[in-house]
């Protein structure tokens, strides 16, 4: 069993169309890395929230889990040496590396692994992912053992997740921490935390007894080098400000950028733009604690978005974006499918008017408000989010645009009470991450059934149809959400900036500055 599992990990993992960190010659320890970003993450607990932010601009230098993604979504081990099952599929055992070390000099051992993963069970946004988890018991110093009530097909992808990810902390700083509650930031990682001011910035620094693994991979995976004395995550919101600084030199790359500037990058001298194809897709979310609860109020904000105009305001160049109608995966993702492209981009706003009555709901100034939410500070979410806002009005909704800096957004959103319609982006890597439908409140025994098959079935035909059903069954006849398309991201480095992957989590181990 364990051999299939792996075959179908592999099987259903990204084609991804970059390698891992520059193989160019003369690494050098040594240098500041200033990075210029749009926003602050609302936490450093990453067992807590899924906001990338977290994991882009902290927790993945500062925490390591059992498990890491590498450059094709696969799962590899990190602070794992191995990983096998039983042939019942019942018990997980994870043998850990021996010799690594937190910040603070103690020993990982499984008293750690053990109280992380159960706190972790306890306080994630993500933790039905791992309801089937009876138990995780240490099995010496340096083996822990998963106990199912079922078999759990995907678990090394939810270890090695890349948002919300289960991270090992100190057992005596995690056990019985509540959320948001750590008394300190302490990891195994290549960087230690040294500050972090919320809206201006975090700083990080080499540990110097970062223990690393040997093999090379891309993405999240394998060898970590240090490279850089220091880190520092800039928070500037205005786009403006981050391309200026990064043409004096004030800044070692930003991201994002928004797209209109690539010729700009591209005249500037010492600067370098990079295009990272695999990036996300913005998404509508709706509460289902009020006017939104109806599936044809749903199917009716569907049928009014022109998507080629959103997605141009989102990224300002058509190079940037895909109007996928695949509202789960990118074209060339395993499981990428045209199903449901009939109610893809109708931009139809007699249609529209027509469901919402159906639902009961009276178009025009008399119907009942409908409140969006959306981010002011970051361009990819603002822009598209007030063309949305001009479509649903022009179609007869009345719709009030509420634009809070993206904190505040990631704190309202979670009491769907405030709110009827969400405005982010998302992206699934892989099947289990389909979970992200249910993030705002949204279920079905449709729903629950494909978790189901994701969770024990090995044979990538029958996940396959699954999928396919899920798609016409929930996406299309359900409407838990709405992608918008599938957008591209610009990063923009320096000259010196030597080693930094083509990825949108942007990982700076193996990274140097060319003096």
């Amino acid at each position: 069993m364990a051999k299939r599992i792996l075959t179908i990990m592999v099987a259903i993992a990204i084609i991804a169309g970059f390698t891992g960190s520059s193989l160019a010659a003369g690494p050098q320890k040594g240098g500041t890395f200033t990075f210029a970003v749009s926003t602050t993450p609302p936490t450093l607990d990453t067992h807590v929230s899924t906001a990338r932010a977290i994991a882009a601009y902290g927790a993945i230098y500062i925490w390591e889990g059992l498990a890491a993604m590498d450059e094709k979504f696969i799962p590899r081990p990190m602070l794992a040496e191995s990983w096998e099952v039983s042939k019942d599929g019942l018990e997980w055992t994870f043998s850990l590396r021996k010799g690594v070390r937190f910040h603070n000099g103690k020993e990982l051992t499984s008293e750690d692994v053990v109280a992380s993963l159960n706190r972790w069970r306890e306080v994630s946004a993500r933790k039905a992912l791992l309801e089937r988890v009876n138990e995780v018991v240490a099995e010496g110093r340096h083996a822990v053992t998963f106990k199912l009530s079922a078999p759990l097909a995907n678990l090394p992808f939810v270890l090695a997740q890349e948002t919300c990810q289960p991270v090992i902390h100190p057992k005596e700083i995690i056990e019985g921490a509540a959320p948001n509650k750590l008394s300190a930031y302490v990891g195994t990682g290549p960087y230690k935390f040294v500050e972090w001011i919320p809206g201006r910035h975090i700083i990080l620094e080499r540990f110097d007894d970062y223990s690393s693994r040997e093999d090379v991979r891309g993405g999240l995976a394998g060898k970590k080098v240090a490279y850089l004395d220091r880190i520092v995550f800039k928070n500037i919101p205005e786009a403006e400000v981050r391309l200026a600084g990064l043409k004096t030199g004030e800044f070692d790359a930003t991201q994002p950028v928004p797209q209109e500037y690539l010729k700009e990058l591209r005249e500037t001298s010492g600067v370098n733009p990079v295009i990272i194809k695999f990036d996300m897709k913005p998404v509508i979310y709706f509460s289902m604690e009020g006017v939104m609860k109806d599936p044809k109020m749903r199917k009716a904000v569907r049928v009014a978005l022109n998507m080629d105009d959103i997605m141009y305001a989102a990224t300002g160049n058509k190079d940037f974006y895909d109007l996928n109608p695949d509202q789960l995966f990118f074209r060339f993702q395993a499981l990428w499918s045209d199903t449901g492209k009939e109610v893809y981009n109708q931009n139809n706003k007699e249609l529209a008017q027509k469901l919402a009555k159906e639902a009961g709901y009276e178009p025009g100034k008399k119907g009942q408000p409908i409140r969006f939410l959306a981010s002011a500070t970051q361009f990819h979410h603002r822009r598209p989010a007030i063309m949305i806002n001009e479509q649903l009005r022009e179609a007869g909704f009345n719709i009030f645009l509420d634009l809070r800096d993206w904190p505040t957004v990631v704190q309202q959103r979670a009491d769907r009470t405030r709110w009827d319609i969400l405005y982010t982006r998302t992206v699934e890597p892989t099947p289990s991450d389909i979970t992200n439908v249910k993030n705002h409140g949204f279920d079905s025994p449709e729903t629950q059934k494909l978790m189901d098959i994701i969770g024990v079935e090995t044979d990538l035909e029958k996940v396959r149809q699954a999928v396919e059903e899920f798609k016409r069954d929930v996406i299309v006849e359900q409407v838990p959400w709405v992608t918008l398309g599938d957008m591209f991201a610009l990063r923009g480095e320096r000259d010196r900036v030597k080693g930094l992957q083509p990825i949108y989590i942007h990982p700076l181990w193996n990274v140097w500055l060319e003096k």
